[in-house]
């Protein structure tokens, strides 16, 4: 029997497979987007000047056609060298080019009243209301934001014609306004604020890579927004738009409140269909990829309207023409994100191979595929979600396909395999498909980890498990969402089936991602790698895929080292001869990060009136950035939000030691403090309470604390403010929280000497750092300013005028910085001096000398 189905003895054996590397050799494309890339890049970080990219990109194109005529082999290399000067020259007029009228030389870094027409580019955005937050001061308005492209301004010497692109925010609704509407808008004009803090995001720079220059806040009211004409019947961007609105309004119809959300977001990509908080819950637990709109929903769209082509009978090459214009409607359906476009591309083009009945090299569909994002924006490959689409394809097809490929039965595998039931095959091949989806996810998770730590400070070893079932059932919704749309506007009875599976599929979608989140060590933060290193690890990477055996095995030990010496250093000791205290710049709040010499890690506060989203938009980003994963003790001044409420989000992106407060905090009884000590006894995080007359220590660094008693002063929180005296290498630093009122003549019947420097109590207010006044009215010292004689006064507050400062501690000499002006302000004292730095400015002083 076997030899019926051995091959016979001189039956040659198949070849070995291709490496990988050949075809990326075949593929013309590939060195083209390389060199495109290479241009990116060099004007990305090396600034190249626009007369050079030209010059570059012109000469290069003439050698290429000379040398194409006389046939000389090297002509090829002229072409990429053109390729990559005139990407290098198009990015730079993306990002630095703008002409003499455009929005954002009218705008200024400080709001000012303006009044502008344009027409909007797209959609206004879905008007949520903000959920109750207990941690919030001031309760946030609903808000709506849309781009405006910029026609005109209002000035002093009327009406003058502008340019550009204006984000706008409007608290409030913007209803019966679409893509296309020529507007007028009476607001406060201004430019996006650059970063105010080490390692936070640059949101100018953000909004400059789409070439957004200003930003306008209407405040309060949508009336000041009023359409001139009605243009988005004539706009593709505008009918796109009134057809998201559509589709949102349905699912909002047929689906619960949650559901519908989350429906809104995975099927038309409205992104503000769900809160901040519930993006993190999808984010932290690693699969945000599928509810955001990718690659894989539009090839599941375009297998489920192939299937449903050919059911139908329609002919191959027909479907393939429809399966395309499905696939570039979406797309642009969606806000035509980098990833979606990726996709289209490659779908199209494997299409356009049914169509002209030609083979295609996958290699080369892909290069085609990053150029044409490059080319609709040369911003979008320095996004993370370009980069993880690319990555995860590249892996997807040159890697797993291979690694994971099945290999063919023996003859006498053949046989047991014919002998088995329906069943037990049935059962093995359920295995077989589990085992393949944990096995891709395992692999996609532990390559794009490194990139995702990069970008987000997370690693997520839950998004192995909870990837594949998501995987499947937001596929579900996303088939059934479709259907739902399609047969809602025919019957409600129609949709009433595909209504009931999207709605069950998307609460399970919500029920594991919950409940997983609450899972120890399923998600982890972190600072990122190096530059270098994630560089390091990418071309491994990369090798191990595309090099023939046994370089895979080898790639795979080098890769493995690599890590491990990325561990290594990561995890080094953070020791040093002197201290650091840096005074972030949060607004209205305050949080202080106290570095000791031995590595050790202390806040005097977490919190700010704009909310716990200051922990992740400024502290976090600013403790990973110092290469900080730990923070050893948290002192809270006392119980007023502004100081405090950032905590449960720090301690969900930091193990923390400990927590000192007040005596009195625990007593507070508002929702805000008892959901904080709710969560901190849920993270078993220890408490202590601190009062006058302690001292405590760590590493070198000694705190006196000055305040409050164990009991007392009669008043508000404020009164009982923890004022800590810091103390390194006879350089002092005094916290003081908001102290005011009789607080204050408590601390000041202390005599503590001159004191280096001193955060302003209460945010610089004017009644805690009151100058007084002589009897002729001139300004006097004040207060706080007489007894502590501060060399530097740091105010930690909102934007606005500091003359009070300056009159109060100005008159004993002081040097008042407020973190509006100067951003974050980094204090460094060690035996030879102490050392102010502005972040802002890069101002640096030296206060003192050592001592």
């Amino acid at each position: 029997m076997s030899s019926a189905v051995a091959p016979a003895p001189d039956e040659p054996h198949p070849p070995p497979p291709e490496p990988p590397w050949r075809e990326f050799a075949r593929a013309p494309l590939v060195p083209l987007a390389l060199a495109v890339t290479v241009g990116l890049v060099v004007d990305r970080y090396g600034g190249m000047p626009t007369e050079t990219g030209w010059v570059v990109g012109i000469i290069g194109l003439v050698v290429w056609v000379i040398a194409s005529i006389r046939g000389a082999e090297s002509a090829v290399v002229w072409l990429w060298i053109a390729a990559a000067g005139l990407a290098a020259t198009y990015h730079h007029s993306h990002l630095r080019s703008f002409p003499p009228n455009d929005i954002g030389t009218f705008a200024t870094e400080t709001m000012k009243p303006a009044r502008v027409r344009g027409t909007l580019i797209d959609e206004p955005s879905r008007y949520t209301l903000p959920k109750y937050d207990p941690l919030v001061t001031e309760q946030k308005a609903g808000t709506t934001n849309t781009l405006v492209a910029v026609r005109a301004i209002d000035t002093s010497e009327g009406w003058k014609s502008a340019t550009g692109r204006m984000r706008v925010t409007v608290e409030g609704r913007l209803d019966g306004l679409h893509g296309g509407d020529l507007v007028e808008i009476s607001g406060r004009l201004w430019k996006p604020a650059p970063p105010s803090n080490p390692g936070e995001r640059d949101y100018r720079a953000y909004l400059l890579d789409d070439r957004i220059t200003a930003e306008l806040r209407v405040k309060k009211s949508s009336d000041p927004v009023t359409r001139l004409e009605e243009g988005w019947r004539t706009s593709l961007f505008g009918w796109l738009g009134v057809m998201r609105g559509w589709g949102t309004r349905s699912l909002q119809e047929s689906l619960p409140a949650d559901e519908s959300g989350l429906a809104a977001a995975l099927l038309l990509g409205d992104n503000d269909a769900l809160d901040r908080n519930e993006w993190d819950v999808y984010v932290r637990t690693g699969v945000i990829h599928v509810l955001a709109i990718s690659g894989q929903h539009l090839v599941i769209l375009a297998g489920f309207v192939w299937v449903v082509f050919r059911i139908f009978d329609v002919r191959r090459r027909h479907g393939a023409w429809l399966v395309m214009a499905v696939m570039i409607g979406y797309t642009l359906l969606t806000g035509a994100r980098p990833s979606a476009v990726r996709a289209a591309v490659m779908v199209c083009i494997v299409c356009g191979g049914i169509i002209l009945r030609r083979r295609i090299i996958p290699a080369n569909a892909f290069a085609l595929a990053w150029i044409v994002v490059i080319i609709a924006n040369p911003t979008d490959p320095f996004t993370i979600g370009c980069q993880l689409s690319f990555l995860s394809v590249f892996v997807l097809i040159w890697g797993v396909s291979r690694w994971l490929a099945l290999r063919s039965l023996t003859p006498a595998e053949q046989l047991i395999a014919e002998s088995r039931t329906f069943s037990e095959n049935a059962i093995r091949t359920v295995w077989r498909l589990v085992w393949m989806a944990l096995a891709v996810s395992l692999i996609l998770s532990v390559i794009n980890a490194p990139m995702v730590l990069a970008w987000q400070n997370l690693v997520s070893p839950l998004g192995v498990i909870l990837g594949p079932p998501l995987v499947l059932l937001t596929s579900i919704a996303l088939l059934s969402g479709f259907s739902l749309l399609s047969l809602s506007p025919l019957s409600e009875w129609l949709g009433w089936l595909p209504a009931r599976i999207t709605e069950w599929s998307l609460a399970a979608c919500e029920m594991l991602t919950h409940a997983a989140e609450q899972i120890p060590g399923g998600w982890v933060y972190g600072p990122s790698p190096s530059p270098l290193w994630l560089v390091g690890f990418y071309v491994g990477i990369t090798a191990m895929i595309l090099l023939p055996s046994p370089w895979p095995r080898r790639c795979l030990a080098a890769l493995v080292v690599w890590v491990l010496v990325g561990l290594v250093v990561s995890y080094r000791p953070h020791t040093s001869d002197e201290a650091r205290f840096t005074f972030l710049a949060v607004g209205h709040g305050g949080c202080v990060v106290i570095e000791t010499p031995d590595g050790r890690v202390i806040l005097y506060d977490a919190g700010t009136t704009s909310g716990p989203d200051a922990v992740r938009r400024v502290v976090a980003p600013f403790l990973w950035n110092r290469g900080i994963s730990r923070i050893d003790e948290v002192f809270i001044s006392h119980a007023d939000l502004d100081h405090f409420n950032g905590l449960i989000d720090l301690m969900k992106r930091f193990p923390i030691g400990r927590i000192t407060m007040t005596p009195t905090f625990a007593d507070k009884s508002t929702p805000g403090v008892e959901t904080t000590l709710a969560a901190i006894d849920r993270h078993g995080i220890a408490r202590r309470i601190a009062v006058s007359g302690e001292r405590f220590e760590a590493g070198g660094v000694s705190f006196d604390v000055l305040h409050p008693p164990a009991e007392g002063p009669v008043g508000n929180e404020n009164t009982r403010s923890m004022v800590l005296l810091a103390r390194y290498a006879g350089h002092t630093v005094l916290l003081t929280g908001d102290l005011e009122g009789e607080g204050q003549g408590m601390v000041r019947s202390r005599p503590i000497g001159s004191v280096d420097v001193m955060l302003a109590p209460h945010h610089g207010g004017k009644i805690a750092n009151a100058p007084q006044r002589n009897l002729s009215g001139d300004p006097l010292p004040g207060l706080m300013a007489a007894w502590a004689k501060p060399k530097l006064v740091v105010s930690c507050q909102r934007p606005g005028p500091t003359d009070h400062l300056v009159a109060s501690y100005g008159a004993v000499g002081s040097m008042v910085w407020d973190t509006p002006t100067t951003g974050a302000v980094t204090v460094r004292c060690h035996a030879t001096g102490l050392i102010a730095e502005s972040y802002r400015s890069g101002e640096v002083r030296v206060i003192g000398r050592g001592k």
